[in-house]
């Protein structure tokens, strides 16, 4: 029996995805050559970074048992935060063990409600992907009315129109989302 991450399982090297909005093929590319070295942990910028209070992409207002969250200086919409897996290098949450795994969504549920709290969205989208960075973490995107593309994924130009925040809005918000989440304890 082939597998489906057999090339002579599509017959071909393009494939069509399933539901695609067009009937453009799609070529198929091999993954960088690091890349499983990066899922087993060796170079990870998360693990590397530790429990920082600030990186180059965000501010932590939330630090949990096993995740940290971080507001991002730049997003393409107000409160874009990131949540990182603490605990230990772990490349996806199908990795994680049941407790892990728990008390992971637990947190991020708990920067969800700060989120929600303090922007007030319409909606939060929750985005896993671990394609460049091999390390569990959620993207948490607020939501607005309007917005770009209502019950769709952001289009790509909203994110490349993405604005940095200015060291002032940074610092508001994040005090607005530390002052949520110690409401809701």
């Amino acid at each position: 029996m082939r597998r489906v991450t057999d090339p002579a399982f599509w017959g071909h090297s393009v494939f069509r995805p399933i539901g695609a909005w067009d009937d453009a093929p799609v070529t198929l590319h091999s993954w960088p050559i690091e890349f499983h070295a990066r899922k087993r942990g060796e170079g990870c910028p998360q693990c590397a970074e530790g429990r920082a209070a600030e990186t180059e992409h965000g501010v932590r207002y939330f630090k949990g048992i096993v995740a940290d969250g971080y507001l991002q200086w730049r997003g393409p919409t107000r409160g874009y935060s990131v949540v990182v897996f603490r605990a230990r290098h772990v490349c996806d949450p199908q990795s994680m063990s049941s407790e892990e795994h728990a008390a992971f969504w637990s947190e991020v549920s708990s920067v969800a409600r700060a989120l929600e709290h303090v922007y007030g969205p319409i909606h939060l989208n929750f985005q896993i992907l671990g394609n460049q960075d091999p390390h569990v973490h959620v993207h948490i995107v607020p939501r607005y009315d309007p917005d770009p593309a209502p019950s769709r994924p952001l289009p790509t130009a909203a994110w490349e129109a993405s604005r940095n925040l200015g060291d002032d809005e940074m610092h508001e918000a994040v005090a607005a989302l530390r002052s949520a989440l110690s409401q809701d304890r």
